[in-house]
């Protein structure tokens, strides 16, 4: 069996189980009194989470795994659908291996899912890259049970490409009936100045809560807006769309990186639930 070892274990998230154990237990603490608890989704759907370094944005991608830990059918597929940082050869690809590895333990991949999607598996697909390693670790610490991932590199952003891909997940998995999620792995407005990129990242947002897929394109281009992961998102909406044209939005946590990083420029994170 091929495993993936981690690539940014140390760098994005503690380097050893116990470190990042004792991380997301202080973070989930803290966090807990913001959390919105009459919420009471009947089925998730997905969600959008932060992929930057957990001391920047955990605060922000623990709310989602909060109501995902709380789901009554568990999901046995999480699909992960990130952004390419490095650059890839494919439009869209999927990874070469069989599991992958983090200080919490190995995951396999649902290879029997990519045997039902035209994707090719490629070695540069998630080579160095986090955008879904680092959403892994949550997903060991919050979920006590046995699940499989579906990593999924975007390197063409396109409204076509998230809609093909979509359209691919949700056909595969009327055949497999596989009880799945799907998380956009995507951070918002970068190295912008607080104000700006929460005006900018507002824009994004009520494209989202307005499941306008084709206006969330139009306004980060005409805008030339920083969100990385848009791809992601839309893709988690056009499946969003299929599953239930009526399905809900809800923004869970937003924050940006000054609570680490004292500058005058920010990074900003936001996490959001896909429900019925």
């Amino acid at each position: 069996m091929s495993v993936r070892p981690p690539a940014v274990s140390g760098i994005y998230y503690p380097k050893e189980a116990y470190g990042i154990e004792q991380f997301l237990n202080q973070t989930a603490k803290s966090e807990e009194k913001y959390v919105n608890k009459k919420l009471n989704p009947k089925n998730i759907i997905g969600g959008i989470v932060p992929h930057a370094n957990y001391e920047l944005c955990a605060g922000e991608a623990i709310h989602f795994f909060y109501y995902l830990k709380r789901k009554i059918e568990k999901p046995e597929t999480i699909i992960i659908i990130n952004p390419s940082h490095k650059g890839t050869k494919d439009e869209i690809s999927f990874d070469v291996h069989d599991a992958w590895n983090t200080p919490m333990g190995d995951v396999g991949l649902d290879l029997e899912f990519m045997d039902f999607i035209d994707i090719p598996r490629a070695e540069d697909a998630q080579k160095e890259e986090y955008g879904a390693e680092v959403i892994l670790p949550y997903l060991q610490f919050f979920l006590a049970y046995p699940f499989k991932i579906l990593p999924i590199t975007m390197q063409k952003e396109s409204y076509k490409c998230a809609g093909s891909l979509a359209e691919k997940i949700y056909k595969a998995n009327q055949v497999l009936k596989r009880k799945i999620i799907v998380i956009a792995s995507s951070n918002f407005s970068h190295n912008e100045r607080p104000e700006l990129g929460f005006y900018n990242d507002n824009l994004v947002i009520n494209r989202i809560l307005n499941n306008s897929i084709h206006g969330l394109y139009e306004t980060i281009h005409e805008n030339s807006l920083t969100i990385c992961g848009y791809g992601p998102i839309m893709t988690l909406m056009f499946f969003s769309r299929l599953i239930n044209p009526k399905y809900k939005v809800e923004i869970l946590a937003r924050g940006n990186s000054s609570k680490k990083l004292r500058k005058n420029l920010v990074f900003d994170y936001v996490s959001a639930l896909f429900y019925e």
